[in-house]
């Protein structure tokens, strides 16, 4: 990739930042960059210019170079090289001499460092962006008695994913289990953490567990993995036959319930410690739900502003959500917009479920 500051430079498309360049095998810079050995040219005069290798050679080029002295200067780290530098003076300036190597080999050597932390971040970045986003329910599944809608936001203001995750487990019987939790930190290592805890989450679901005894096991489950991250989690099984539900909650943020008739409630599931903590008991909090209502579960990114309480936030929260809109899907959008309309926040995790119900007297499959 390609770096450029002049300050007389025309001819910037072809010297772009971000041009990517190949040198293939073989090359004059291939060999030039196998050999990690800087070169000095005092002054590049037209026979120098006629030795310019191909890759190398473009009006935008010969116009840099002709008359200056130019140095370059290989980008070494853990012993392979990146690139080069090309250092230049204009032909009013004096020429570089051997002395200026030292200088700027130092400068090289500081930027190589940076660029393959780059590289390795960026990489780490990727990696657990494919993770996270492979691991999200994706389209939102379509239950009876259920309307399912979430947004996952990473943040705007960093290239790293978080361990934020959400899921929608079908159970027998027309149920289904709502589930969102959240690892601390960033990067691969929490997307690592976070797709082991979801995996673990829908397996041990598939032995119907109540929320709290779920909790439970999958504390068991982290204090096998070795891990030190905490993560939090809260659990819900929804039955649209009865309109119970029953929800546990491992150190998360409280749920908001938003009745049909406009009523809205922070749901006081009583809260364990983190995932991760061990040896802990969950209790559980089941209701009844009118069919109509609205189920928001989130992380804190949606509601944590500096100087504001969380539960306050989560209040004013519950009073948006009494806006109608024409679908959860448009409730969703307009909530991600409504709470962070210029795009500057920690990663957001937000799972919305209408909770419609089944009628009685609906044949069941």
């Amino acid at each position: 990739m390609a770096a450029v500051h002049h300050e007389d430079l025309d001819c910037r498309e072809e010297l772009r930042p971000g041009k990517t360049f190949v040198y293939t095998t073989g090359t004059a810079m291939a060999r030039f960059l196998a050999e990690i050995e800087p070169v000095l040219i005092t002054h590049v005069g037209d026979e120098v210019l006629q030795q310019l290798p191909a890759e190398l050679d473009s009006p935008a080029a010969r116009l840099v170079l002709k008359g200056s002295s130019v140095l370059l200067v290989h980008l070494v780290a853990h012993g392979g090289a990146l690139g080069f530098l090309v250092f230049g003076r204009k032909p009013d300036r004096p020429a570089f001499v051997a002395a200026d190597l030292t200088a700027c080999e130092e400068v090289a050597e500081r930027a190589a460092v940076a660029l393959h932390n780059a590289r390795i971040h960026s990489d780490e970045a990727t990696a657990s962006a494919v993770l996270q986003r492979s691991l999200l329910p994706t389209p939102p599944p379509r239950l009876p008695g259920v309307e399912i809608a979430y947004r996952y936001h990473p943040s705007s203001h960093t290239t790293q994913v978080g361990g934020d995750w959400i899921d929608v487990i079908p159970l027998p019987g027309h149920r289904v289990g709502l589930v969102i939790g959240d690892v601390a930190g960033h990067g691969l290592h929490a997307a690592v953490v976070m797709g082991q805890l979801r995996t673990a989450v829908r397996t041990l679901a598939t032995l119907d567990l109540p929320p709290g005894r779920l909790l439970a096991q999958l504390d068991a489950f982290a204090q096998h993995l070795g891990h030190t991250q905490l993560a939090t989690c809260l659990y819900c099984v929804y039955d649209p036959t009865t309109g119970r539900s029953a929800l546990a909650s491992a150190g998360h943020l409280p749920p908001v319930l938003v009745g049909p008739d406009g009523s809205n409630d922070l749901l006081k599931v009583p809260v364990g410690a983190p995932i991760g903590v061990g040896s802990v008991t969950f209790d559980t909090l089941e209701l009844l739900t009118d069919p109509g209502s609205l189920l928001l579960l989130c992380t804190d990114g949606l509601v944590e502003t500096r100087g504001q309480d969380i539960e306050e936030a989560l209040h004013a929260l519950g009073r948006r959500l009494t806006a109608q809109h024409s679908s959860l899907e448009d409730t969703c959008e307009a909530l991600m917009r409504r709470q962070h309309p210029e795009g500057h926040h920690d990663d957001i995790t937000v799972l919305m479920a209408r909770l419609n119900g089944i009628p009685c007297d609906s044949p069941r499959k």
